[in-house]
């Protein structure tokens, strides 16, 4: 029984229907997948999952493809985003290409204009122009970020520090009279 997903559903049901099959690449054979069609889901885990036009609290997969999706949080070996969206990003290979996420987290990244509040990667591509608020590890292209790695631990600890002395002067004119 694999899950299948009806267009126009409101949550995902497991049925009886024919299973999606896909490939992994052009060495492996097929296998059945997880597809998404117009639809949202709560958790999704499967080997592969392709989403069209679908939304998802979760997704733990080897391999994702989203088409103008959404996602929560999204961990998986090698996820494709395009046009698509997730709040956290976690992959060893993630393409984001017309897309967005807010913390991505991968160790080969390629973005192809695309938005990304935080970019922590081991190898950032970048095709177009990136704006980001963090971006830590080397990069190729056009990267533009607020805080780079420096940058963000100078940030950290200034703020580390603004928090300590804030708290002091709280205790101490808030202490008992």
């Amino acid at each position: 029984m694999d899950h299948v997903y009806d267009a126009g559903a409101e949550r995902a049901s497991t049925t009886t229907a024919a299973p999606v099959i896909a490939k992994a690449d052009t060495t492996r054979s097929p296998h059945p997948a997880s597809e998404l069609l117009r639809a949202d889901a709560g958790d999704v885990s499967a080997a592969t999952v392709t989403m069209d036009r679908s939304g998802a609290e979760r997704i733990d997969a080897q391999r994702v493809i989203m088409d103008r999706s959404g996602a929560q949080r999204l961990d998986a070996r090698s996820a494709q985003l395009d046009r698509s969206g997730v709040v956290l990003l976690k992959s060893d290979r993630a393409v984001l290409h017309k897309g967005s996420a807010l913390v991505v987290t991968a160790s080969e990244a390629r973005l192809v204009r695309s938005r990304a509040l935080a970019v922590v990667s081991g190898k950032t591509v970048v095709e177009g122009r990136v704006n980001t608020l963090v971006h830590v590890g080397p990069a190729e292209g056009d990267v533009r970020p607020v805080f780079d790695t420096a940058g963000a631990i100078g940030f950290g600890a200034a703020l580390g520090f603004a928090a300590l002395l804030i708290g002091r002067l709280v205790r101490r004119f808030s202490g008992p009279r």
